[in-house]
């Protein structure tokens, strides 16, 4: 009778002991944000005694898929909109009002104060200080984006690599989940631990990429990104994601690579992506700022020997006319008195810039007295024509006002290697006085690109950040609310924790006292 008594007491003692260690860990781990509750499942077989059934964790799965949705969402925001705060650090006028716009009014003024005033040596240092300023400020600019933007490739690559070290750890935790379970079925099934470090990783896998989760009877999990590319199955496999040549690959294990970039909705790595192509539209901005400078800005020249047509065209095979342009043109020798006329293309708008410049480069006249021509193709994709002669002896007259004796202010073919034109000082020293006044109406209709291009551009950076950092705003209260929820359900409850304490401890010296009682009663058994 004694024998089956201590079986039974033995029993309840430990069983006492298990429930008392798993309340203290729920007490220890109390503030720990990945530590679900537990609580111990005990069953009454009277009058055999007591079984220590399960061990019953207190986590809603779908509330924690909820918040890891959530957050993903909120760590894209943070993270994209602190490259957008890098991107308005470049261009301070965001903050301060100074940078690309006040160096590309200084130009255009500076452009028109010397048209005003063509002799005033003052004006003439100022226009060319104004270009070189704009000049170095767009290529440096330019030089700070692709800094930025390598930086963002660099953390990509980072990123990707934490994914996948991820989805290994979880898929090694699903297979430590199928061992664990095996060995501790017949205890209550009790691998906390584990299970808290799944919880751990899957939090930390969905700042960096969306994810849905599923989780079996055991506690294993399969993971997919939110449009279904598999990241860990139950048991078997865990997948790669591969980033190269600015995409984002989901690698099969049939040896296929998937093109996921455009399918991942959120995560750190999702912001880089963005941050990346954000990158690219504000440099796509910047660069038609530079090219419409380079493309279109020129200088009115008595002694250059080039004649361009000021007004750029889309296509250089449509008759001139379709842009508005038309006139006669005419060729002189200016070293005879009166001039020579050389030759006349009248009404040229019924050409092509194409034809025109095979007129010119045909004319026999034209080309022995060093006449050429050259359908130009600018930077921004427009087209120009190009009249040279070396001697300074020959002219042409456009009455149509569309070709003039001038040169470009600046060179290059985008904001990376912009420059003022090697010659730009002397070029100025060269202005033709007569065409002052007809120059500052084409400045004004330049400036005013400018500005259109300068305003769209900060417009862009702006608006782009003030409505991530709104929408993270309210993400962010979002998220709070769906972790104070999720506290509720499945966090320690520090007064709940000390009472089943209290108890289990009361209920554990109670038996202990029934074992002190019955070796007395044994003694004295055996003592008589």
């Amino acid at each position: 009778m004694f024998g089956a008594s201590f079986g039974i007491i033995s029993q309840a003692l430990e069983i006492y002991r298990k429930s008392l260690d798993i309340h203290n860990r729920n007490v220890v781990n109390a503030n720990n944000p990945d530590y679900v509750q537990e609580d111990p499942v005990i069953e009454s077989f009277a009058p055999v005694g007591i079984n220590f059934q399960n061990v019953r964790r207190d986590q809603n799965i779908y509330y924690v898929n909820l918040r890891n949705s959530k957050l993903s969402l909120v760590r894209y925001l943070e993270e994209r909109s602190g490259v957008l705060s890098n991107v308005e650090g470049i261009f301070q006028e965001l903050f301060k009002g100074t940078g690309i716009n006040d160096y590309t009014n200084r130009f255009y003024k500076a452009y028109l104060d010397l048209m005003k005033d063509p002799t005033n040596e003052g004006a003439k240092n100022e226009l060319y200080n104004s270009a070189k300023s704009l000049a170095d400020f767009l290529r440096n600019k330019s030089s700070d984006i692709d800094s930025l933007d390598n930086s963002i490739d660099f953390n990509l690559r980072d990123t990707v690599s934490k994914i996948n070290e991820l989805n290994r750890k979880l898929f090694n935790i699903n297979r430590e989940i199928t061992v664990m379970y095996a060995q501790n079925y017949a205890r209550g099934k009790d691998y906390k631990n584990l299970l808290d470090t799944r919880d751990k990783y899957l939090r930390e896998l969905s700042e960096l990429i969306n994810i849905n989760v599923q989780q079996d009877e055991i506690g294993r999990v399969k993971v997919t990104t939110s449009k279904g590319f598999a990241l860990v199955d139950f048991q078997d496999n865990y997948w790669q994601l591969e980033y190269t040549g600015g995409r984002l690959y989901w690698k099969s294990k049939s040896g296929s690579d998937v093109d996921i970039t455009n399918v991942v909705e959120s995560g750190k790595v999702k912001a880089l992506l963005d941050a990346r192509a954000d990158l690219a539209r504000f440099k796509n901005e910047l660069n038609s700022i530079a090219v419409q400078l380079i493309s279109e800005v020129k200088l009115p020249r008595k002694n250059s020997g080039t004649w361009y047509l000021v007004k750029n065209v889309s296509d250089p095979t449509q008759s001139l006319s379709t842009y508005g342009i038309d006139g006669n043109l005419s060729f002189y020798d200016n070293s005879t008195t009166p001039p020579t006329l050389l030759a006349t293309i009248p009404s040229y708008g019924t050409q092509s810039l194409n034809s025109l410049a095979s007129a010119i480069n045909s004319n026999a006249t034209l080309t022995s007295a060093g006449f050429s021509a050259t359908v130009v193709t600018n930077p921004d994709g427009s087209y120009t024509l190009r009249i040279d002669n070396s001697n300074t002896n020959y002219s042409v007259t456009d009455t149509g006002g569309n070709i003039y004796e001038s040169s470009p202010v600046f060179t290059g073919t985008n904001a990376s290697d912009i420059t003022p034109v090697s010659t730009l000082r002397s070029d100025i020293d060269d202005t033709d006085f007569s065409l002052t006044d007809t120059f500052s109406g084409f400045a004004n209709t330049w400036w005013e690109t400018s500005k259109s291009r300068v305003s769209d551009f900060i417009s862009d950076i702006s608006t782009t950040q003030a409505d991530t950092k709104d929408k993270l705003r309210i993400e962010s209260a979002l998220l709070e609310s769906l972790d104070r929820k999720l506290k509720e359900m499945q966090s320690v409850s520090i007064d709940k924790e000390f009472m089943e304490i209290m108890k289990v401890k009361r209920t554990y010296e109670a038996v202990a006292k029934i074992v002190t009682t019955i070796d007395e009663l044994l003694q004295t058994t055996l003592n008589m």
